[in-house]
């Protein structure tokens, strides 16, 4: 296995400008074993291969993660998407076999379970390769999208009078199969995603609409990214949201700003990096700073 690399992106003092320079944070070990990640704010979140889910803390100062939250789950997830509620933050953990989406309240100590979904008979929750929980005005929402079968859906998230939480479908659609390396930013408190298929050299970027129950549509399609890109991460540039894309065959890594149209993106910074690594980590820091990761 191929040691992760870190680098910490920063911008130069040239508009749309940015340096990526290698470091190495201090209690990255869990990047050995770990099954699931996701990152909100300075606070990262790991599913490990023996089923605890877990909170680290990033100082972006120090660069070192520090343990916080903690839970032996005995659940490997390979999703996880955190999202506000009610102002609250809590996390949405995934396993793809069983079909499980379950919900949790994250405190400064715990993980609180709240909720668990899952339909194993009809529009089943299973097989999921995408998953990821957002908000729109007052509304809380997650996505899941399987690349085996193009099966795409929204649903809702609801605190109803006497339960902690309810989860209804609120869209559902037949894709192309093989969409993967979503990126998924906002512009004006709008909700796009950025695509890419493989099969169909298709890199296309979408928009959720105000409505969930009309779903998404096309905003541009066919746009230039390197149909060879396996690995591709949300990024909060200074001038607006970008994407970090990676290249396992080469070792390719490049910082891409997107445009306000959403037409297209601008790079702002390459490095040559190691080949083949399987994932790619974005931690924000603020300021349009960033902790990259690659691992797997």
């Amino acid at each position: 296995m191929t040691k992760p690399s870190w680098y910490q992106l920063s911008p130069e003092a040239q508009r749309n400008q940015y340096q990526l320079a290698t470091v190495s944070p201090t209690g990255a070990g869990f990047l050995d074993q770990v099954s699931a990640l996701a990152s909100h704010g300075c606070k990262l979140f790991v599913s490990s291969t023996q089923g605890q889910l877990a909170e680290l803390v990033l100082n972006p100062d120090t660069l070192t993660f520090t343990p916080g939250a903690e839970l032996n789950e005995s659940l490997v997830y390979q999703s996880l998407s955190p999202f506000l509620l009610g102002g609250q933050l809590h996390l949405l953990a995934y396993t793809r076999d069983e079909g499980i989406l379950d919900f949790f309240r994250v405190t400064a100590t715990d993980f609180q379970h709240l909720y668990r979904y899952q339909r194993t008979y009809g529009d089943t929750t299973t097989g999921f390769t995408t998953v990821h929980a957002f908000g729109y005005r007052d509304q809380c929402l997650f996505m899941g999208y399987n690349a085996d079968t193009g099966a795409s859906r929204i649903y809702g998230i609801r605190v109803p009078p006497q339960a902690p939480l309810s989860i209804s479908q609120l869209w559902q659609s037949d894709w192309a199969k093989g969409w993967q390396d979503f990126c998924f930013f906002q512009f004006g408190g709008e909700n796009f995603f950025f695509k890419h298929n493989p099969t169909y050299k298709a890199v296309n970027i979408d928009h959720y609409m105000d409505d969930p129950a009309q779903g998404s549509h096309p905003v541009c399609t066919g746009l230039p990214l390197p149909q060879e890109t396996s690995a591709a991460a949300t990024l909060a540039l200074q001038e607006g949201p970008g994407f970090a894309g990676y290249r396992a065959d080469n070792g390719q890594l490049t910082i891409n700003r997107f445009h306000s149209d959403c037409r297209g993106w601008q790079q702002q910074a390459q490095v040559q990096a190691e080949r083949g690594y399987s994932h790619l980590l974005t931690i924000p820091c603020g300021e349009g700073t960033s902790l990259l990761a690659l691992y797997g």
